[in-house]
C-alpha cells in the first residue's frame, strides 16, 4: 500500500518521532510524508531513508498552498491518507477528501486542551474537527488512553477512535552500563550520590519550577543529590531558569545541558528520571524512553504517564512540590536496597512487553488492512 502522511511540521516532537519510526521500520508499504510547514528536524533523516517528503510552508489561511495540497494528494493516489496533529487533522482531511481519498484516518496526539493555555485557534479547530469526525476519516488514532476518554467527552465519534500507544525501539534504547556512569564521571560525582533527571524543553507545559521547588525542599533536609536539566533553550542564557535556580540555592546542584539527540546515553547515565509537566501530555516518550534504558521514574499524573509507569515507579499530582519531594526521597532511600535493581528491570520489562516497536507497528497495519479492504 502506499501511505501518505501530512502532518503540521517536523519539528521535534512526539508525533513527529513515532511519524519517523513508522517510515523507517514498517517496510511493508511505502510511505510518503508532507509536511504543511518547514522541513523541521525530521526531513533530512527521513530523506536518507528514502522517504519523499514535501514541504509546503504553509501558513493556516493560505488558499493557494492549500489546493497545490490537494494537487500534491491527486498525483501520489495513495491506497490510504493519515493525518497527523490537530491542524493537518483538519487541512489533510478536507484536503484528501476533495482529492477523492475516502480512506482518510486521523492521528490524534492531544490528551488535554485548557482554555488560557492552549491556543484559541487549537480550541476552535477541535471542536469544528468533533463535528468532522463523523463525516471525514474512517478511523481516529488515539495515542493514549486518556484522550481517548477525553475526545470522547468532547463529541468525537466514538466507534471510530482507536487507541495505539507509542513503540520504541529496544535495539537502541537498553541498559548500558558504561553509560550508566557518563554523568558520574563527567562531573566527578561520586558514586553515592544519585543522579536525578529530566528531559524535557523549557515550556511552561513541563512544569521545571515544580520540580526546582521539589528539590529545594530536598535539599532543605541536607539530602544529597545531582540534577541534569536537558531540552531546548536549558541552558546559561534562559536567564528566567537560571535565576530560578540561583533563588532556591540549587546552583552547585544542577547543570543545564541543552538539547541532546542521545538519549540513550542521557537516560542510562540517570539514576531516577522525573516528569514535572503540569497539563496537556498525550503519551510522554521521555518516560518510556527512560525505562527502556532501565532508569525508573517519577512522573505527574498528566496524560498515560501512570498507565506508563505502572508499578514500576511513582505517580503524583501534577503542581504538587511537596508531594514530588517526597516521592524523590522515597526513591533515593530504596536506591541503597536490594529493591532498586529489581525495579530498574522491571521498568525496562513493561516497556518490553508493552510497548515494542514491533507491537505499534501490527497495530497501525491492522488499521491499514481494515481501511483498505473496505473501499477496495
Amino acid at each position: 500500500m502506499k501511505i501518505v502522511h501530512i502532518i503540521t511540521g517536523l519539528g521535534d516532537g512526539g508525533a513527529e518521532l513515532t511519524l519517523f519510526k513508522i517510515c523507517k521500520h514498517d517496510t511493508a508499504n511505502k510511505h510518503v510524508v508532507i509536511s504543511l510547514k518547514d522541513k523541521g528536524k525530521y526531513y533530512s533523516l527521513l530523506n536518507k531513508l528514502g522517504v519523499k517528503v514535501y514541504y509546503l510552508n504553509m501558513s493556516f489561511f493560505s488558499i493557494y498552498k492549500f489546493f497545490f495540497l490537494i494537487k500534491i494528494i491527486n498525483s501520489l493516489k495513495p491506497n490510504i491518507v493519515q493525518t497527523w496533529l490537530v491542524h493537518a487533522d483538519f487541512l489533510g482531511g478536507i484536503a484528501a477528501r476533495l482529492a477523492g481519498i475516502r480512506n482518510i484516518i486521523w492521528n490524534v496526539r492531544y490528551s488535554n486542551i485548557e482554555i488560557g493555555k492552549s491556543k484559541l485557534t487549537t480550541i476552535l479547530i477541535l471542536r469544528i474537527l468533533s463535528k468532522l469526525s463523523y463525516i471525514i476519516p474512517l478511523f481516529i488514532i488515539i495515542v493514549s488512553k486518556r484522550a481517548k476518554k477525553i475526545y470522547e467527552k468532547k463529541g468525537y465519534d466514538k466507534k471510530k477512535l482507536k487507541f495505539i500507544p507509542n513503540g520504541y525501539d529496544l535495539s537502541i534504547l537498553k541498559v548500558n552500563k558504561i553509560k550508566k556512569k557518563y554523568f558520574k564521571k563527567k562531573f566527578n560525582i561520586k558514586k553515592q550520590i544519585p543522579i536525578i533527571g529530566n528531559v524535557a524543553r523549557y515550556d511552561p507545559q513541563k512544569d521545571h519550577l515544580n520540580l526546582l521547588n521539589a528539590l529545594s525542599l530536598i535539599r532543605s533536609k541536607n539530602i544529597d543529590f545531582f540534577c541534569i536539566l536537558v531540552g531546548s533553550n536549558i541552558n546559561q542564557n534562559n536567564i528566567d531558569l537560571v535565576s530560578k535556580i540561583k533563588k532556591l540555592r540549587l546552583s552547585n546542584f544542577v547543570r543545564l545541558l541543552g538539547r541532546n539527540d542521545n538519549i540513550p546515553k542521557v537516560m542510562n547515565g540517570l539514576d531516577i528520571h522525573v516528569l514535572s509537566s503540569c497539563y496537556g501530555e498525550g503519551f510522554p516518550n521521555v518516560i518510556a524512553e527512560s525505562m527502556a534504558c532501565g532508569t525508573p521514574c517519577i512522573t505527574t499524573d498528566v496524560g498515560d504517564a501512570a498507565f506508563i509507569v505502572g508499578k514500576t515507579g511513582w505517580v503524583v499530582p501534577p503542581k504538587n512540590s511537596i508531594k514530588l519531594s517526597k516521592a524523590i526521597e522515597n526513591a533515593i532511600d530504596e536506591m541503597d536496597t536490594a529493591k532498586w535493581s529489581k525495579r530498574c528491570n522491571k521498568a525496562r520489562l513493561a516497556i518490553k512487553e508493552k510497548f515494542s516497536i514491533n507491537k505499534m507497528l501490527k497495530s497501525y497495519n491492522k488499521v491499514w488492512i481494515k481501511v483498505y479492504k473496505q473501499n477496495k
